[in-house]
């Protein structure tokens, strides 16, 4: 790869600071210094100081193949990344050294770019829009009041913007000029409607963070994302229409209910993560949302439900997947509409007035965390069995901490639980 005649290792306040300098620009026009922190990654700037990363490679093979065998390299390519802002060092960084990767490994990462951005490009916010209010109409009476809000405070900024590029800044901007207008409720709506679009997304692989999730907006009251804890009644007809769904969203809903823990804890759950002998899901800090290692004590009831999943060979399998543990559960979407469709069905059998109160996956960790208290149990303890992160100091405990009175406290639950659901 020739290297470039400028050479300096970038920080993001050198990056912002750079003025062009003609002195260091060829020809063209365009001055260009090579990242000595990460070889291959450039950053060009303008006369008229606008700043791009881009990325120079070859791909080895592409030349040929020598005499003894060697793989040749061909010419050198260059993939612009873009402008910087918005695009940050670390990302350009990363984007790099994957694409520098693929080129080591014989692939041309142009080709896998171009698809790349023509995916990004195609699920725009107008197009996602469109598709997220499909889906959603034959199950939300209220869907026209969320297109109108969609449509009318938010589409005119982000229309033709890929979702994969709007940011948790970008929501703010919305919701400033709203609340500038003194529109309060009306930014409550948007940022309610664009967390359950993300959402979406997120659950279809569009994107793979939600920007609206933690997003602190005080001046719009209470989080109303925070969910709710469900009633009895709620959770008996939910389990009961659990029963029905059959694995492996019927034994993941059992699951999420009595242990109180995110989705992700479950559905993505390996058999080597469950150790036996212990009664206990150990959750990796890899895949784990507070960066730590978790463990979840299994109760009798939740160790039943476990003894009941498919057994597929060795121990490297997911718990709950519809391809013989191959891959970990998903759809989700698909199975809530399912499960919601069967818990009003069984309500209108008892009362055919009935109507099924919005509710959440995520209620159940609510739920679990109230009846915990309920049950005479410390805040404390049903945060750990939550698996919320500590602050500061405490952030260095040993992941074992609290595991006996985690045990305890998830015993009774069930217990409870499976009082309530009888």
């Amino acid at each position: 790869m020739a290297k470039s005649k400028n050479r300096k290792t970038f920080n993001p306040q050198w990056i912002e600071r750079l003025k062009y300098d003609p002195k260091l620009a060829p020809p063209s026009g365009r001055m260009e210094i090579e990242d000595e922190a990460c070889p291959g990654l450039l950053l060009r700037v303008t006369p008229r100081g606008v700043k791009s990363f881009s990325v120079i490679y070859k791909v080895p093979g592409e030349g040929g193949v020598s005499p003894n065998g060697r793989l040749l390299v061909g010419r050198q390519h260059r993939i612009t990344l873009g402008t910087t802002p918005p695009i940050e060092l670390k990302d350009a960084r990363q984007q790099a050294r994957d694409l520098m990767q693929a080129a080591s490994e014989g692939r041309d990462p142009r080709g896998e770019r171009r698809e790349e951005n023509l995916i990004r490009h195609t699920n725009t916010f107008e197009a996602v829009r469109k598709r997220f209010i499909d889906r959603i109409k034959p199950n939300v009476q209220a869907w026209k009041n969320v297109e109108r809000v969609l449509k009318l405070h938010v589409e005119p900024h982000w229309k033709d913007k890929p979702l994969r590029d709007i940011r948790r800044a970008h929501v703010h901007e919305v919701l400033d000029a709203l609340i500038a207008e003194g529109k309060v409720g009306t930014a409550r709506e948007v940022k309610k409607h664009l967390s359950r679009l993300f959402n979406w997304a997120v659950d279809r692989e569009i994107i793979v963070d939600n920007p609206v999730h933690g997003l602190k907006r005080d001046e719009l009251g209470p989080n109303e994302e925070a969910g709710r804890a469900l009633t009895d009644e709620e959770l008996r007809y939910i389990w009961k229409a659990a029963d029905g769904l059959g694995y492996p969203f019927g034994p993941m809903y059992k699951l999420l209910i009595l242990t109180g823990q995110r989705r992700g804890e479950w559905a993505s759950a390996m058999r080597s993560e469950v150790n036996t002998e212990k009664r206990w899901l150990e959750v990796p800090k890899a895949r784990y949302k507070g960066g730590r290692d978790h463990i979840v004590p299994m109760a009798d009831e939740v160790f039943s439900i476990f003894e009941g999943l498919p057994v597929w060979e060795g121990k490297d399998y997911y718990l709950l997947s519809t391809t013989d543990g191959k891959v970990p559960v998903s759809g989700f979407s698909k199975a809530k509409a399912r499960l919601d469709a069967a818990v009003l069905k069984a309500m209108r059998k008892a009362d055919p007035e009935a109507q099924l109160t919005d509710y959440r996956v995520h209620d159940f960790r609510v739920s679990c965390k109230s009846r915990l208290a309920s049950l005479g149990f410390k805040p404390d303890i049903s945060e750990a069995v939550l698996g919320h992160a500590k602050v500061g100091l405490e952030r260095t405990y040993n992941k074992h901490e609290y595991l006996d009175e985690k045990r305890e406290a998830l015993a009774a639950y069930a217990k409870h639980v499976m009082e309530v659901v009888k």
